[in-house]
């Protein structure tokens, strides 16, 4: 039995109480409830105590927070701490098999990973019916490795099990009322409809366990087959997927002693296995992204009941969507009824689309829908918390824009903009309230992409600050907080890699060749592909805006051919590539092949031919080298927080943890070597390639990048 100092160090994760016959065992909510060492004692003491108790019937396993348990502590995954005594696998539910009263899992919140496969290991489950509920290990490059594999399938069966551990998806427990992973859905008052539960049950000798149950498939061998196939067949699969597809095998051909064995064997290989190391570096980089350096956080929020938006465009209407998704009432205001009437039949038939997809009911549709309303009066958003101008990107209209938000939202209200590259510091001086103006930078579609770019000006308060970092956590985002530079992080990165893409097709490439380079890499969409999409006349503007500002800077001369010739992109049917009507893919855009012979021969550059390896590295490392400036201004905090810009709005492969994370892994001393061949290469601007002073400073000291953001 532990002493009482023992105790003392768990009372802090967890809270033991008596009602009546029940033990109740809450966890209380601390870092998500994750599995650390220390909630792994507190919980097996806890259940001890209750098992060596004649007068405990039975015990429920509860939480505070809105997480039940998210699972493993991944600051714990690498370290001896993982599975130090005592384990989940053996401690904890060697616990559970051997006790003569029920162990109940009360979710009312997020069961994932570990912390679902706690529940699975428990003798009932109950649920809450919006409860969520998943094995997300296969994003992180692992499997399940406490049960999930052997578990699951027996509760949903072999291939609904499948399903849902190798897409890693949540899903809400409702989802699964009927089968043996709930013995019923809670209501309002899950404790006490969970006591009530737990008082009907009769004392057993062994009361049940998953581990008892058939996994009762006709042909697994079969089935399972079919899905190697179908995970070998898919590029973007992890390290765990394939040995997921084992384990599952394992659970319905093999006793479960042994599949477990198999199972956690399995586990072990795929986190020692490097490949599953930069999802983990990831997952941890979102969640360091909500730290903001230098933000106190006791600071609290400002009330946030009602949002505006300023105009009716793509952007604005999506914006607009993503609050009402998320319950929030939003007024869209634009000058135009007709782009009014456009945006509110878009809204309406995303919102449509859900339905007939089964995301949605029709009653909740129906509420979203609700939730917007329009205007063309300033008046009408005057009461509103927050409003967002979304309005064409030109200095000018942002003056007019908030000169007039000024004198017409109420004290208090904030005003933010969507600029993806303008002085959010100039556009503050247009009004009297500097302090209430911060950046919201939205990634097309608003609605869908995850990343949200927070701009912190010079003047921005910190009440402000979090409050939008809770309004993209209410969102459903990834907030990163960015300074202000033209650009911010993601976009002022992403033209140096644009540049060098350009560069790289006048030197010989073919935008197909950069792109496939790119793309098989795992980028999700190459440069050219990317540019057609978002719109060449776009970024027109952005390099005309740079001959202005800067003169002397080094562009690449082919995107004029295609201003020349009106070549838009997908918007106009031709860019970089002809788009022809119902084609899934596009294919070359043969004039432009031949205007660009016609280009080279004219400035004498002989084509070469340029390989996939100088592609990739030439576009990631212009990142890198970007990047590194942009931690030395301080414009991003950490190394991490650049990677969380590019694997969420940029389709930065996961695989490969974003772009500073490939240059931590790469080492910073190959990095430099290569760099300084590019700059041999000549063409283009071989200055670029001077590796920024803080890359050589980390390289000298033997430091990374990402040592650079935890140590400052």
């Amino acid at each position: 039995m532990p002493d009482d100092a023992e105790r003392a160090t768990t009372v802090e994760v967890l809270r033991v109480e008596r009602k009546g016959a029940i033990s109740v065992l809450t966890m209380t909510g601390a870092n998500m409830n994750a599995l650390s060492r220390r909630l792994r004692a507190a919980l097996f003491d806890a259940m001890a105590d209750a098992a060596d108790d004649p007068t405990v019937h039975a015990v429920l396993l509860a939480a505070d927070g809105p997480a039940w348990c998210a699972g493993a502590d991944l600051k714990e995954m690498d370290s001896p701490e993982s599975e130090a005594d005592p384990s989940l696998q053996e401690a904890i539910f060697g616990l559970i098999r051997s006790m003569d009263k029920p162990i109940i899992a009360v979710i009312a919140g997020a069961a994932l990973g570990g912390g679902f496969e706690l529940a699975l290991g428990c003798h009932h489950r109950l649920a809450t019916r919006n409860a969520r509920i998943g094995l997300p290990e296969v994003t992180l490059g692992l499997l399940p490795g406490a049960g999930g594999t052997q578990h699951l399938p027996r509760a949903i069966g072999l291939e609904a099990a499948a399903n849902a551990i190798l897409s890693g998806r949540t899903d809400r427990a409702a989802a699964f009322e009927g089968t043996a992973l709930f013995d019923a859905m809670l209501g309002d008052n899950p404790l006490a409809e969970a006591l009530a539960f737990a008082e009907t049950l009769p004392r057993a000798a062994q009361p049940p366990l998953l581990r008892d149950r058939p996994v009762g498939h006709p042909n697994p061998e079969a089935y399972l087959k079919a899905v190697r196939m179908a995970v070998e067949g898919n590029p973007r699969r992890t390290s765990g997927h394939l040995p997921a597809v084992d384990c599952l095998l394992a659970a319905a051909t093999k006793p479960y002693e042994q599949g477990m064995a198999f199972e956690y064997a399995a586990f072990r290989a795929a986190r020692a296995d490097r490949a599953s190391e930069p999802f983990r570096y990831a997952f941890l980089a979102e969640r360091r992204a909500a730290q903001v350096p230098g933000l106190d956080p006791a600071v609290k929020p400002r009330p946030l009941d009602s949002v505006a938006v300023i105009g009716a465009g793509v952007m604005g209407r999506g914006i607009a969507l993503a609050c009402a998704q998320v319950g929030l009432p939003v007024i869209l205001m634009d000058q135009a009824e007709d782009a009014l009437s456009r945006a509110m039949a878009a809204i309406a038939k995303t919102i449509g689309d859900g339905v007939a997809r089964g995301r949605t009911t029709e009653a909740e549709a129906a509420r979203t829908l609700s939730l917007v309303a329009t205007a063309t009066d300033p008046d009408a958003i005057a009461g509103c918390d927050l409003v967002i101008e979304a309005v064409v990107e030109t200095m000018a209209v942002k003056q007019a824009v908030f000169q007039a938000l000024d004198r017409t939202m109420k004290p208090g209200a904030i005003l933010a903009t969507n600029t993806s590259t303008l002085d959010i510091d100039r556009i503050a001086a247009f009004t009297s309230r500097p302090a209430d103006v911060v950046g919201l930078h939205f990634f097309n579609p608003a609605n869908v992409m995850r990343l949200l770019e927070v701009v912190r000006g010079k003047a921005t308060a910190d009440s402000v600050l979090a409050t939008a970092l809770a309004f993209g956590k209410r969102l459903r985002k990834v907030s990163v907080v960015a300074g202000v530079c033209d650009g911010f992080i993601g976009n002022r990165m992403v033209e140096q890699y644009l540049r060098q893409a350009q560069f790289l097709v006048e030197e010989g490439a073919s935008p197909t060749e950069v792109d496939g380079a790119l793309e098989r890499w795992g980028m999700a969409m190459g440069p050219f592909r990317m540019m057609d999409l978002a719109g060449n006349d776009v970024n027109d503007a952005i390099r005309q805006r740079r001959r202005a500002e800067k003169p002397d800077a080094i562009l690449a001369d082919i995107p004029d051919i295609l201003t020349a010739n009106g070549w838009l992109g997908q918007k106009s049917g031709t860019g970089w590539y002809s788009h022809p009507p119902g084609a899934r893919r596009p294919v070359e855009n043969a004039e432009l092949t031949a205007a660009l012979a016609q280009w080279r021969a004219e400035n004498g550059i002989v084509p070469r031919r340029i390989k996939a390896e100088e592609i990739v590295d030439r576009c990631i490392l212009a990142l890198v080298n970007e990047g590194a400036a942009l931690l030395a201004e301080g414009i991003a905090s950490r190394a991490s927080d650049i990677d969380v810009v590019y694997l969420t709005g940029y389709g930065f492969p996961s695989a490969k943890g974003g772009p500073m994370h490939v240059a931590d892994r790469l080492g910073l001393r190959p990095v430099l070597r290569r760099m300084r061949a590019f700059a041999a290469i000549g063409h283009g601007d071989p200055g670029f390639w001077t590796p920024h002073p803080l890359l050589t400073r980390l390289a000298a000291d033997l430091k990374s990048l990402s040592e650079h953001g935890a140590s400052e």
